[in-house]
């Protein structure tokens, strides 16, 4: 059965957790690395949005081929997470949430149902955040916010694809606030980043286009590399 929720709803408590880990601002240095398989989940997930986007059925089996690959190999990465300071039983639930996401997907995208499989996708992806948890606190106290604000750039490109207006303006909402927070002192580690990110919000107030989003997306991620 499918989980249809309000796009912002969902975004709330992960935005609660990001601003709570933002009350520091200093940066700690890494004690920890993100696993590989952890690493492989989040990639395959965003491809698999990426393909459900845009309907390419082709490179959405690919990628859904990836997902369920790194999902398997996630059994070696619990000492791993544990050591890093995660809860045993966070790891279980975030584990099995990802084993009934991906049928989920498979089922999606066995009937080629584009909202349905970019649904399905934003949820893996953020399984892939879950179980990274643990070591993206270990290593940069923005690494939690850059999260977030990439779980809300998922929520208004997984908006648009449902024609969801209402629920693409909360989560807009919610990304400008957080952003708003964060900038400044991103600015301090790299102000080019930070302006790329600026100059892409600003194109997507003026247009939800699917390209544009993307552009939102990699630019969140090109902080996310700088700082973490």
């Amino acid at each position: 059965m499918r989980r249809r929720l309000l796009a912002g709803t969902a975004a709330l408590p992960l935005v609660a957790l990001a601003v709570t880990f933002g009350l520091s601002t200093r940066a700690r240095a890494a004690t920890g690395t993100i696993p590989s398989a952890v690493r492989d989940l989040d990639v395959a997930a965003m491809a698999l949005f990426d393909a459900a986007e845009g309907g390419r059925w082709l490179v959405a089996r690919q990628a859904m081929e990836r997902a369920r690959t790194a999902a398997e190999a996630m059994g070696a990465v619990e000492s791993a997470y544990v050591g890093a300071g995660g809860q045993i039983n966070n790891f279980f639930q975030a584990r099995n949430n990802l084993t009934g996401d991906l049928i989920e997907a498979k089922t999606a995208l066995s009937v080629k149902d584009r909202r349905w499989l970019v649904s399905s996708a934003d949820r893996i992806a953020a399984r892939a955040g879950e179980l990274a948890q643990p070591f993206a606190e270990q290593a940069n106290v923005f690494i939690p916010r850059i999260e977030a604000l990439l779980f809300l750039a998922r929520r208004m490109r997984r908006a648009l694809v449902w024609q969801d207006d209402i629920g693409f303006g909360v989560a807009q909402d919610d990304f400008k606030r957080l952003w708003q927070t964060l900038r400044d002192e991103l600015d301090k580690e790299s102000a080019g980043k930070v302006r790329a990110l600026d100059d892409a919000l600003s194109r997507v107030s003026v247009s939800r286009s699917r390209t544009d989003l993307k552009s939102l997306y990699a630019a969140i991620q090109g902080l996310r590399e700088l700082v973490g």
